[in-house]
């Protein structure tokens, strides 16, 4: 459980993970989004950021947008950030990635099904929708396992890492996961 202070941070928590809004102390872990290829490349982020510019970014971007960040930590420990850049359109789109030694033991699968359930109960919006690159099948197993539907591809959209790659775009409606 995160604290600040004496005060409890934790806005939901599940079995394993819990999430908590994101302080200017995360920014030194935030900051390998970035930097780190393992998460940079698949997350299509062109450019690395020093921690200033990182800093920067939860001031001017996720303390001040109208989307949702929340920072995942698991046995005290930072671990990944699930968000939505916005949530004025119907289906604002969910963005999340997890540090590399967390993947595949399910906490991305964990924290997001927590993060859209916790939308659902507290954003009225009609659904969520997602993209992934096509050779990301972690997070496209992700998105399936919790119900989000292939809803379209868009052929060599994006210049990633060398190449073009296809850009999947995924969709889950509010009535699909309520009966889940």
């Amino acid at each position: 459980m995160s604290e600040v202070g004496d005060v409890d941070t934790t806005v939901v928590a599940g079995d394993r993970v819990s999430l908590r809004p994101v302080e200017r102390d995360d920014a030194a872990f935030l900051q390998r989004s970035t930097t780190d290829p393992e998460i940079r490349i698949p997350l299509g982020s062109t450019s690395p950021s020093n921690e200033h510019e990182t800093e920067s970014f939860i001031e001017e971007v996720i303390e001040s947008d109208d989307g949702v960040s929340l920072l995942v930590e698991a046995d005290e420990k930072r671990i990944g950030l699930v968000a939505t850049k916005s949530l004025d359109p119907a289906r604002p789109e969910l963005v999340y990635w997890f540090a590399p030694e967390y993947h595949g033991d399910g906490y991305g699968t964990e924290a997001v099904g927590l993060f859209v359930d916790y939308l659902f109960r507290t954003v009225d919006c009609h659904g969520l929708h997602a993209r992934v690159f096509a050779f990301n099948g972690g997070s496209r197993g992700v998105l399936e396992r919790l119900g989000f539907a292939e809803e379209g591809r868009f052929r060599e959209a994006r210049f990633v890492d060398g190449a073009y790659v296809d850009v999947v775009h995924f969709g889950l409606l509010r009535r699909d996961w309520e009966s889940s």
